[in-house]
């Protein structure tokens, strides 16, 4: 270990001489467990990239410490009469190379991303925003898009219709920006550490060594700079639970377990007993993505049958131990529209009498139908979940279901290209919200759609939430767009998540959020 740190120190004398000595000693051991799937804000758009993303870059709009959502890289805002024009005032602040932050910079950037459409999977956050959608159509130009920038400091945003989560939406990464000039004269720059890789937020990205480590040190062109107390971070990529719980009990790291990891599931009664865990509430759910482009589950009731058949109470009583909770729907507690389940947990002889159905429709007997495959991450949790579907599955209907396990880019890769049959994958709103989570099975085309359903009714009545003003009201179409996703069955919902993590008692003034968020900014960590 004093090894490594010896390393760190010479590393942070070379990269960053405006740092103190004495900060340079306050590097924060942290770790991940997967590594990044981009430093691109228009990509990256998975837990682990969001976590470092809201390290280096910072958008118009913040949540701070509290969780109240404040201005940012903007200093004030408008809203007009009809709440569909915003108008944002940059406050001076700078990019790391010592460049000012400008409208433009956020005009590129933004524009970039729903140009980059067909390439990323954050587009889908834009589409309030006025002609976005009629873009990704192909039926009107970039340039009739609603972003201007009136000039250095003032960006115009004009919206389809009144947007009441808009300056929320604006908060997450996907909206953060990019320096528009650096990025036209080198597009990879963000897959390079050090002075090439240019950000705005409390941190610079000063090392990054793939399924390593990342280390970042404290902007001293950041604007808010006399509010970070850490002279940087450095971030470990280990896979495994148990070594980083091992590295956690020998002070070598300061953090174990979500967002950023997961605590081994044999290690937690003991964690609980020693009173060492911490719970927040969390606005995400585990879920099995069906691909409804494939065989047999281009079949409803196929794919209905798959859902009833599952005991999801066994799985979150007996082999999760986070406070996590069966998901009859779609939408966590917090954002929950309706209080009745859309379905029946365990309810085998339905599932039964579906699947029967299903055989019938599409032409073939039980023999005839091929194996079934169950694609996950190599995360233990999602392991032994997918093993109990797996049997419960086999004995419901007796069939065979072949478990096909990745590294998580790769399993996250297939899923997206449509290379699976199920996919297990964890969801998180960055919205307090449903639109967030509902708005994932809009449009086909979308990246983060991996089932690949689309419905003009559905897409119709998530049209009406956006355009209703009346909450009640708005909860009403809510309802019914869930009730018939999960009449669908696009997508098999597993259990609710919860954020349980151990720190170390002298890392103070972290901000989690049940929106699955992890900010370093205003943290304080002194070594005993």
């Amino acid at each position: 270990m004093r090894n490594t740190l010896l390393l760190i120190m010479t590393f942070c004398c070379a990269s960053c001489s405006k740092i103190e000595q004495k900060e340079k000693k306050n590097l924060l051991p942290i770790s991940m467990s997967t590594e990044v799937r981009s430093l691109d804000p228009s990509i990256g758009i998975d837990d682990s990239s969001q976590i470092i993303l809201r390290m280096l870059f910072e958008g118009l709009m913040t949540l701070d410490l509290s969780g109240n959502l404040v201005p940012a890289a903007a200093e004030r805002y408008e809203i007009s009469s009809d709440l569909k024009t915003y108008t944002f005032f940059l406050r001076d602040s700078k990019w790391s190379n010592g460049e000012p932050v400008t409208a433009y910079d956020f005009e590129y950037s933004w524009k970039r991303v729903i140009g980059r459409s067909t390439k990323g999977a954050a587009v889908h956050n834009y589409y309030p925003i006025k002609n976005v959608q009629s873009f990704v159509q192909k039926k009107t130009s970039l340039d009739e898009v609603g972003i201007k920038a009136l000039n250095a400091k003032t960006l115009r945003v004009e919206l389809e219709h009144p947007t009441p989560y808009f300056l929320e939406v604006i908060s997450t990464s996907s909206f953060f920006p990019i320096n528009a000039e650096i990025d036209k004269k080198n597009p990879d720059w963000m897959n390079e550490a050090g002075d090439t890789f240019i950000s705005n937020g409390p941190f610079i990205l000063a090392q990054h060594k793939q399924n390593d480590e990342i280390i970042v040190l404290k902007n001293p062109h950041y604007w808010d700079r006399d509010h970070v107390k850490l002279a940087g971070i450095k971030i470990a990529i280990v896979q495994e639970g148990l070594t980083q719980l091992h590295m956690f009990e020998k002070n070598e790291l300061v953090w174990t377990g979500k967002p950023l990891s997961r605590i081994p599931l044999d290690a937690l009664p003991a964690l609980k007993k020693r009173g060492d865990l911490t719970f927040v509430p969390s606005m995400g759910i585990y879920w099995y993505f069906i691909n409804t482009e494939a065989f047999p589950f281009n079949n409803k009731k196929m794919r209905k049958a798959f859902a009833y058949a599952l005991h999801r109470k066994e799985i979150t009583d007996h082999i999760l131990q986070e406070g996590e909770m069966p998901a009859l729907g779609v939408l966590p507690k917090s954002l929950n529209v309706y209080t009745d389940p859309y379905f029946p947990d365990n309810n085998v002889e339905q599932a039964r009498k579906l699947f029967a159905e299903a055989l019938q429709e599409l032409g073939i007997t039980k023999e005839q139908l091929p194996p079934i495959v169950l694609s996950y991450n190599s995360s233990e949790y999602h392991q032994r979940t997918s093993q109990i579907a797996q049997e419960q599955w086999e004995k419901a209907f007796d069939i065979r279901v072949v478990l096909q396990q990745e590294e998580w880019k790769v399993h996250y890769q297939n899923l997206v290209k449509g290379n699976f049959q199920i996919g297990g994958m964890g969801w998180h709103s960055w919205l307090r919200d449903p639109i967030y989570i509902m708005q994932t099975f809009r449009f086909r085309s979308d990246g983060v759609n991996m089932s690949r359903w689309e419905n003009p009714v559905y897409q119709a009545l998530l049209n009406d939430t956006e355009m209703e003003v009346d909450n009640e009201k708005r909860r009403e179409k809510f309802f019914l767009a869930e009730k018939l996703l999960m009449e669908e069955m696009p997508v098999i919902p597993m259990y609710f998540t919860s954020i349980c993590y151990a720190k170390k008692k002298n890392l103070k003034n972290v901000y989690v959020s049940e929106l699955n968020q992890l900010d370093f900014k205003w943290a304080e960590y002194e070594k005993k």
